[in-house]
């Protein structure tokens, strides 16, 4: 019993140290993978902008890496069927020792059988060729095409997402830090009334209780530095996880001062729309499942017909004989064999006409996805139109907002300064100045996010190779 345990114990060692090996592998692998892409994109010093991040996302993002391996094996895939046009070539050899009992007339041999002793090797070189099948091999390859042609526009599809989630994260993250900007600026104007409410209560302008409100006031703004401060590490690591790293990966991020502000749309929500039906890659990838579908009815309907194909050997049979223990008698010859091959099947017990409902099946079936393929594109198109829209809108009046904000801030902290105002209104004017600064980061992130989201529902996304 020890000694079985003991062999079930090292055998459960040696698969564990197995599986931590191929774990140590698949990560030295990853962190190769990942060190060259930074690499690779490191070339240029400084701050990483947009461009460099999308850069490094579709190197590294897995799900971008998975859709090429699909569309790799998809384009393997026409590749086996185009081989179904060509001949079989095989090379074989058959050798070894048979002893046969025969019988025989007892007139010649009194017991009735005689034995045969064989000895052969056969080597062999056959050829099968299948001539004409009537439609077979055109399905199948009809299909394996409308398969790859699908699997590219998923590769597409998958990278113009990585695109979208890899700016929306970085427009977020921008934003956080615009609204860390406006908390900082929260707490210098709160520490600046708070010291004009003091020097207002030395000259018996302002009471305790103004006071105490003022020290709130910079405590409430400090506090809400420290929610902005992390929400900023919180949506750094939101950036690094769409472009596939680690969160405590650090990186100098560019600010997006310069980047323009995203025009309305100058043509018709219809125009977007039938420009999204002849361009989104998940629509081709709905036309050309319908495509694989009618493939493969055409493959059933050919099990119907017959098929003709080509067979022949060449072979040299070297081999000896004997009889009842005689002598051997030796040959060394050639041999061959051709044979031109007629099939057609007569009855199948419903074999090929359940394929062939079964096919029908699918092209309906991938008929209606396709038409509700068009029908989320449409919806789509129209919610992401709407929406720059109105994020274009909401800037231009948050803009307003921004500067119609600071003004009244700066006009109530002089009049409260030279003693004409109060505290409350100088409170209430900072918070709204404060808020006007997160709203106006907001809806810029807000316009550059739409702008983006209409690109990926037309499907314009621009992707670099």
């Amino acid at each position: 019993m020890s000694r079985r345990i003991a062999k079930r114990a090292r055998g459960l060692a040696i698969a564990i140290a197995l599986c931590l090996a191929a774990s140590q592998v698949w990560s030295d692998e990853s962190v190769s993978l990942q060190h060259q892409c930074l690499e690779d994109s490191s070339r240029l010093h400084g701050s990483y902008d947009l461009a460099r991040l999308l850069d490094i996302a579709q190197c590294l993002n897995p799900e971008t890496r998975e859709a090429w391996e699909h569309t790799r094996q998809a384009e393997l895939a026409v590749d086996l069927v185009q081989s179904g046009y060509r001949p079989q070539v095989s090379l074989e050899a058959l050798g070894g020792f048979q002893r046969t009992p025969l019988p025989i007339p007892t007139n010649l041999i009194a017991r009735g059988y005689f034995t045969s002793d064989t000895r052969e090797f056969v080597p062999s070189l056959g050829v099968k060729w299948l001539l004409f099948d009537f439609g077979r091999r055109a399905g199948q390859e009809a299909t394996a095409r409308a398969n790859q042609a699908a699997a590219e526009g998923a590769y597409n599809g998958a990278q113009q997402r990585l695109v979208f989630d890899v700016t929306r994260a970085y427009f977020q993250y921008q934003s956080s830090r615009e609204d860390l900007h406006a908390a900082d600026e929260a707490v210098t104007a709160a520490q600046t009334i708070q010291d004009a409410t003091e020097d207002q209560r030395r000259h018996g302008r302002a009471t305790v209780v103004a006071s105490a409100q003022a020290e709130r006031q910079t405590a409430l703004s400090k506090l809400n530095q420290v929610k902005a401060n992390g929400a900023v590490r919180t949506a750094y690591a939101s950036l690094m996880a769409s472009i596939g790293l680690s969160a405590d990966t650090q990186f100098t991020i560019a600010e997006n001062k310069d980047q323009a502000l995203p025009t309305l749309p100058g043509e018709s929500i219809d125009h977007y729309v039938q420009k999204a039906l002849g361009s989104r890659p998940d629509v081709r990838v709905a036309e050309e499942k319908v495509k694989a579908a009618e493939g493969e009815v055409q493959s059933a309907h050919a099990a119907y017909h017959p098929t003709i194909s080509f067979a022949g050997s060449y072979y040299q049979n070297i081999g000896s004989l004997s009889n009842d223990g005689g002598p051997y008698y030796s040959v060394n010859k050639p041999g061959g064999a051709v044979f031109l091959k007629f099939e057609l099947p007569l009855f199948d017990g419903g074999t090929r006409s359940t394929h062939l409902s079964m096919a029908h099946s699918q092209v309906q079936a991938a008929q209606d996805q396709l038409d509700q393929v068009r029908d989320k594109v449409g919806q789509e198109v129209v919610k992401a139109y709407n929406d720059l829209r109105t994020s274009i809108e909401a800037h231009a009046e948050a803009q307003t907002f921004a500067h119609a904000a600071r003004v009244a801030y700066e006009a109530a902290l002089d009049a409260y300064q030279h003693g004409v105002g109060t505290y409350a209104d100088l409170a209430n004017d900072e918070a709204i100045m404060a808020q006007s600064q997160s709203a106006l980061a907001n809806a810029n992130a807000d316009a550059q996010i739409a702008w983006v989201g209409l690109s990926l529902a037309v499907g314009d996304v621009r992707v670099t190779p």
